[in-house]
């Protein structure tokens, strides 16, 4: 879809109280979105972005509720939206500042407050503003090289499923004849003292005045992200990566370094498309991971996918293939880059377009929830299939999905007992089938009907009590996850 912008030339630095006299033309850009959503859904709770307590039903009344629990009057209605403000300052060809905003909410929930993700109840009037980019994009002198630094998103090559977030980082692109080059280093964290998701995380050491702010700078995460893509043919592209994970935020216990090193490559073959990567992991397990901290680290994902024009439409289809541990030891867990504190992976799989099986950040305000969170899934893995169905009529458009995931391999530290036999089931995770109706109102704006539902396998079957109640008669299998969503998505 065509995306407009609104350019305004400012004639001089003093126009915005800079400095006094020296003029130059600035050319303003502002681009953005707005997304409004109704969910009606045994499954989400809204605000949620982890489905929680391991993906398992709540059997002690503690934790999240992941799944309804043979309850079919346990639905929610809500209503969220999301914006996104985008604006560019474009000094010349050569540089430029460019920022992203965000105010997410949901209809109802609060207003006069200051925080983020709320302010959509009556008078509204809330302080909710996010910082989702802040950074500089300039040309390097004498070199075929665009960098940037600051706070700027920063994605794997590899279909977000070891990082795709937002981070203070410094990145360039370098354009080689057949060959473009990727540079990346991304601080995660330095030091310990933040708010996450999961509340406060504790600073490591004591400043100067004896406080509790830690020693900036010695403590810290750091991902160093190098990538090259030649260009083999113009139907030929192929590609190698090194993504290195260092961290010492255990303080006293050394430093971990987590090695992924990859391969991928996609062929386009006019009326279709095949693609596909391997990852290989190696070193310690950095402390923002899964598993023990310091623990050796060998393990592999691997995917293959493509499409291809049949009949009025195209026809989409991914194997995705992520390894697990049994989580007594050695981690052979594939890890993605993820979040501390709460150990929210930064990506996911979004090639599968699923609604709840796996985490599809397609149709997230303040919501984005998925049985299957991260890849990494809590250390089990994951084994999916997917495929999909893409038919455009005019200014109408329809998605059918179908996927199947199981976890990789049986944890039995994060997977959920079953409450009769007192063993554990298989890891058939579920099915999900779900379909988008769409309509383009216009270049700008489209309204979908979206429903999803999911048949889940073996591996939940009677691992739930019944309203929390821990007797065996109220052992029961949680009901299968479904949803149905109105969405508008408006962009300019």
């Amino acid at each position: 879809m065509k995306q407009r912008s609104f350019k305004v030339s400012v004639a001089a630095l003093a126009a915005f109280g800079c400095v006094s006299s020296t003029a130059f033309a600035l050319e303003n850009q502002f681009n953005g979105m707005l997304r409004i959503k109704g969910d009606i859904t045994n499954f989400d709770q809204a605000g949620g972005n982890d489905a929680g307590a391991y993906n398992l039903p709540s059997t002690n009344g503690t934790g999240k509720d992941v799944l309804s629990k043979n309850n079919l009057g346990r639905s929610f209605f809500y209503t969220e939206q999301r914006a996104r403000l985008k604006y560019t300052g474009k000094f010349n060809n050569d540089v430029k500042l460019v920022t992203q905003f965000e105010i997410d909410s949901r209809w109802g929930d609060s207003s006069q407050f200051v925080a983020r993700n709320q302010g959509g109840a009556m008078e509204a009037d809330s302080i909710n503003l996010e910082t989702k980019s802040v950074y500089m994009e300039f040309k390097v002198p004498y070199l075929p090289t665009i960098a940037r630094a600051g706070i700027q998103p920063v994605d794997d090559m590899y279909k977000g499923i070891f990082v795709g977030t937002d981070a203070a980082a410094f990145s360039t692109v370098t354009k080689l004849d057949k060959a473009t080059l990727y540079l990346t280093w991304l601080r995660g964290y330095d030091n310990k003292n933040f708010n996450g998701a999961a509340g406060a995380v504790t600073a490591i050491g004591t400043d100067t005045a004896g406080g509790t702010n830690g020693w900036p700078g010695r403590y810290s995460l750091d991902s160093f992200l190098f990538d090259v893509k030649y260009d083999v043919s113009k139907a030929l592209n192929v590609g190698v990566s090194d993504y290195v994970v260092y961290e010492n935020l255990t303080g006293s216990h050394g430093y971990n370094l987590l090695n992924t090193v990859g391969l991928n490559a996609s062929y386009n073959f006019g009326s279709g498309l095949v693609d596909g990567f391997v990852l290989f992991q190696h070193g310690d397990n950095p402390a923002n991971n899964f598993g023990q901290v310091g623990q050796k680290v060998s393990s592999f994902a691997a995917n293959i996918g493509g499409k291809i024009k049949l009949g009025p439409g195209t026809v989409r289809a991914n194997l995705l293939y992520a390894s697990g541990d049994d989580g007594k030891g050695k981690v052979g867990a594939f890890q993605g880059l993820n979040q501390l504190g709460d150990k929210n992976t930064t990506s996911t799989f979004p090639a599968a377009q699923m609604t709840m099986l796996i985490t599809n950040t397609k149709y997230a305000a303040n919501t984005d929830r998925g049985l299957i969170n991260t890849i990494t899934n809590y250390n089990q893995g994951v084994m999916g299939a997917f495929l999909g169905y893409d038919v455009d009529i005019d200014k109408a458009f329809i998605k059918a999905n179908l996927g199947l995931a199981a976890a990789a391999h049986e944890n039995q530290t994060f997977k959920p007992r079953n409450l009769k036999s007192g063993g554990f089931n298989s890891n058939y995770i579920g099915t999900e089938i779900n379909t988008e109706f769409g309509y383009r109102i216009s270049e700008n704006l489209t309204a979908s009907l979206v429903s999803g539902y999911v048949l889940l396998g073996d591996y939940y079957k009677d691992t739930a009590y019944k309203n929390n109640t821990a007797t065996a008669a109220s052992i029961i299998t949680p009901d299968n996850p479904w949803k149905n969503m109105v969405v508008f998505n408006l962009t300019f």
